[in-house]
């Protein structure tokens, strides 16, 4: 069945991008990885080598939901449904092609089988679901915190909130061509939650002190999502909120560098940082930014950087993604990542 997966992997895969697409797969796959892949190697790595060196790393099955991940990621969530359908009829098969035997009998027999069958159907259980990381082990646990971009599943019931905020509509590209959406904080009386808004007629419902319901939406790590298949609607009457202060305040607050370098790998980040240096490269923009309790770096796609920023201005991040460059501490743009540029006052000479 390796072979299966194989072929799901390059032809239903990577094969299915364009160049610079797979140059976008290749940014977002180191953190996909507990170790480091060299960036000379994966520079120049063709979609083969790329596969292989996925199944190297990782093993078949989980290069496969890697990939998954990554389109996720990229917003290509048609290529990743069809990419998790081949696998499940995979995995299904595999499944089907296993003999089941009298449990009972091998164990007073004393067959050294048994527990290897029942762990062999355990670990294809585990497989065939893509919202469990198979083989977490300790050290992999940062890990998935930063596979945000995979479902939890549908939550069935519904979840009544107070909108904080809410942005204007952004545009983003898919393989479908340009579409919109816009990022919202709510808040229950515990706690609060970025949500990604996939369906703009629902904006009028996201505004400010407004009383909402959710209902089929999906639970990301870090993050909600609310799309055209979710229902949003005023919450009745006697369903009051009463969201701390203490609550509000801390979904609005910038978070200190020092904090930020003890979250995990792919933490969701919202906040306003003063720029230090602009550093202008090829397909990106770096911002070297601190505060007092320390220092680091922003990265945003050239194509996301729209407005002009210059050396003391304010940037105001909406979605940046934590990770790491080279131990340096990195805050990332993705397709769903929004910059507003605050321009500071300059001194008259």
């Amino acid at each position: 069945m390796e072979s299966k997966y194989k072929e799901i992997l390059l032809l239903n895969g990577l094969d299915q991008i364009d160049d610079e697409e797979l140059l976008r797969f290749k940014f977002f796959l180191p953190d996909e990885f507990e170790f480091t892949i060299p960036k000379s190697k994966l520079n120049t790595a063709n979609r083969i080598e790329v596969a292989n060196l996925m199944i190297r790393i990782a093993g078949v099955v989980s290069a496969v939901m890697k990939t998954i991940n990554i389109f996720q990621k990229m917003n290509y969530m048609d290529l990743a449904k069809r990419l998790q359908e081949e696998k499940e009829k995979v995995d299904e098969k595999y499944k089907s092609t296993e003999k089941p035997k009298p449990i009972k009998k091998r164990a007073q027999a004393g067959i050294d089988p048994v527990a290897s069958t029942a762990n062999r159907n355990d670990t294809m259980k585990q497989l065939a679901t893509p919202e469990v990381t198979p083989q977490v082990k300790p050290k992999q646990k940062q890990m998935v915190a930063q596979q945000q971009s995979v479902r939890k599943g549908s939550q069935k019931g519904c979840l009544t909130v107070m909108v904080l905020k809410a942005t204007e509509p952004l545009e983003f590209e898919t393989q479908e061509g340009k579409q919109e959406m816009f990022h919202a904080t709510v808040a229950t009386e515990k706690e609060f939650f970025f949500v990604k808004v996939f369906c703009t007629q629902l904006q009028d419902k996201f505004t400010p002190k407004r009383i909402i319901t959710i209902s089929k939406y999906y639970q990301h790590s870090g993050f909600l999502e609310v799309n055209s298949a979710s229902s949003v609607f005023d919450a009745e009457s006697d369903q009051k909120i009463s969201v701390p202060g203490s609550i509000i305040r801390k979904a609005g607050e910038t978070p200190k560098i020092n904090k930020l370098q003890t979250q995990p790998i792919g933490t969701i980040v919202n906040g306003i940082f003063v720029v230090q240096k602009k550093t202008e490269q090829k397909d990106c923009v770096l911002f070297d930014v601190n505060d007092n309790t320390g220092s680091m770096e922003i990265l945003v796609l050239r194509k996301q950087n729209k407005e002009e920023c210059e050396e003391g201005d304010k940037i105001r991040l909406t979605f940046f993604e934590l990770s790491k460059s080279e131990e340096k501490l990195q805050l990332k743009s993705g397709d769903h990542s929004l910059i507003k540029v605050i321009k500071t006052k300059k001194e008259k000479k």
